[in-house]
């Protein structure tokens, strides 16, 4: 994720829209995070775009710049609205089917789902605005519980606080937790945001607590042989039974979801432990190889373990941002 790209419309939401610029417009790369090309786009560039406040915004691009960003980000116009200009959810359809991410903050919600690109997901919307989403697009689940979403490749937030803690959620996804923290630390975030960042997204409301109790166990025995045989049986369903539960509870399959978290604890080892091998990295998260992680790693990443551990290792603590 390297270039992003704001879609505007006719009104906009200036902190929403402040959020994105904040987290992906300002150069940090001297504190270790990567340089984004940032753009602010309409259907109609060099219009200003009026916000609350008395304020405007004139952005530079037209529709053509999602065609070459890497993330999607939907500034929530300030009154959603149920359906799209066609050529507008034309670009984001192409966006989405050449596989860019997509990330709406608030009511930016109601821009992908007017496009048809959240049906059958569950997401995270305004407070004041989730019961006219639910009413409005019945095929969208909303979760009143969640801050944010994150059903990679489509990414949604409960309102603009909640929206920060998202983008700083998709730096470290994406370019790891030193990278994360040095954004967190530059917005002058508080402890428990900049805790977020770090830790990851924040769970929603569970869902089943035998399988939330197994996935925690499943956390800390990375190491073990995880087949999904052994993890019915300590749940103490059969296989077919199990697959269901954990499906329903997570997304996802056991063996997609043990995958991901092994990568994820790699990630984690080699950006703390400096001196620490691939090769007993793997072995501490559970995979058979070195060369096993470094497949794994490199689909999920884009690069090596010791590429990424170089990039994203941990830098001195600036003074100021």
């Amino acid at each position: 994720m390297r270039n992003v790209a704001v879609l505007m419309f006719p009104t906009v939401r200036p902190f929403e829209l402040s959020v994105y610029s904040e987290v992906f417009g300002v150069d940090r790369t001297a504190y270790g995070v990567p340089a984004f090309d940032y753009a602010v786009t309409s259907q109609r560039p060099g219009v200003p775009v009026p916000t609350f406040g008395g304020l405007s915004v004139t952005p530079a691009a037209g529709l053509d710049r999602l065609a070459r960003a890497d993330l999607v980000a939907i500034a929530p116009p300030v009154e959603p609205r149920p359906t799209l200009p066609p050529a507008v959810a034309e670009a984001l359809h192409a966006a989405a089917e050449r596989g860019a991410r997509l990330v709406a903050v608030g009511s930016g919600a109601f821009t992908l789902a007017a496009a048809g690109l959240l049906d059958g997901r569950t997401v995270a919307t305004g407070s004041m605005c989730a019961d006219r989403l639910a009413q409005w697009f019945p095929q969208v689940t909303v979760d009143p519980a969640a801050l944010y979403v994150d059903d990679d490749p489509i990414f949604t937030s409960a309102g603009a606080a909640a929206g920060i803690d998202l983008c700083v959620h998709l730096i470290r996804k994406d370019h790891g937790v030193a990278a994360a923290a040095a954004v967190a630390r530059g917005m002058a975030l508080g402890p428990h945001r900049q805790a977020r960042a770090v830790e990851g997204p924040v769970p929603g409301p569970r869902q089943d607590d035998g399988i939330d109790a197994l996935l925690d166990w499943a956390r800390g025995n990375l190491h073990e042989e995880l087949s999904i045989e052994t993890l019915a049986r300590r749940a103490l369903l059969s296989r077919r039974s199990f697959a269901r539960h954990f499906r329903a509870a997570t997304g996802t399959s056991p063996y997609a979801w043990i995958l991901e978290q092994r990568v994820r604890l790699a990630q984690q080892l080699l950006e703390a432990e400096p001196r620490l091998g691939v090769e007993e990295a793997a072995g501490r998260v559970g995979f058979s190889s070195a060369a096993l992680l470094r497949q794994h790693f490199q689909r999920r990443f884009g690069c090596s373990p010791t590429q990424y551990r170089s990039r994203f290792a941990p830098a001195p603590a600036p003074g100021r941002f």
